[in-house]
């Protein structure tokens, strides 16, 4: 029941944060439109930033699980790591957009949404390294520092996301070129 009510609660917020921003959001409307009282809006979310910090977790809890099936998969490293890049930037680009008006006051809340991306890229180093890891065994990859070459790979593809999510490297044409880039980039340091 709890979790049932905080995610209706998560949902609604997420709602009018998409569609009135996050200035233009209310508890008293959040509350509303989650058909709870406001008494049970504060028990869970004592004020809006942390309500803001919550909605955000969220869709990045739902980027790692994505990624993490990835992971578990049963294919090769080298399949595994180029399906986990592409995957982590088509992920954080459909997060965005089906964020709609969040993408305006992301910049705004760039530093509350960094204290929260910290803490899932951690998980994601993690995952890259048991893709190297498994590489390595495989006799795929030869790497000299799987944490170190796990943390470029995942600033690299960080650093593409921002030019991704414009569409300066998506589109249909583009998003073949981009993964024949990134999969030179990526196995030219793997091999």
């Amino acid at each position: 029941m709890k979790d049932r009510t905080r995610k209706q609660l998560l949902e609604s917020a997420r709602y009018l944060f998409i569609h009135q921003g996050y200035e233009g959001t209310t508890m008293s409307a959040v509350a509303e439109g989650a058909k709870k009282g406001r008494r049970t809006l504060y028990y869970y979310f004592p004020n809006k930033r942390i309500l803001l910090r919550a909605v955000v977790e969220e869709e990045l809890n739902r980027i790692l699980t994505v990624l993490q099936a990835i992971v578990e998969k049963d294919i090769p490293a080298d399949r595994k790591i180029m399906e986990f890049v592409i995957s982590r930037l088509n992920n954080v680009r459909h997060s965005i957009f089906r964020n709609g008006s969040l993408r305006s006051d992301f910049m705004r809340y760039m530093r509350t949404i960094e204290s929260i991306r910290n803490r899932c890229e951690k998980r994601e180093i993690r995952f890259i390294e048991q893709i190297l890891i498994q590489g390595i065994r495989e006799g795929t990859f030869h790497v000299d520092n799987v944490h170190f070459m796990a943390t470029i790979i995942h600033f690299t593809a960080k650093g593409l996301e921002s030019p991704y999510v414009r569409g300066e490297l998506g589109g249909d044409e583009n998003s073949q070129l981009l993964e024949r880039t990134a999969s030179k980039i990526i196995f030219g340091a793997l091999k």
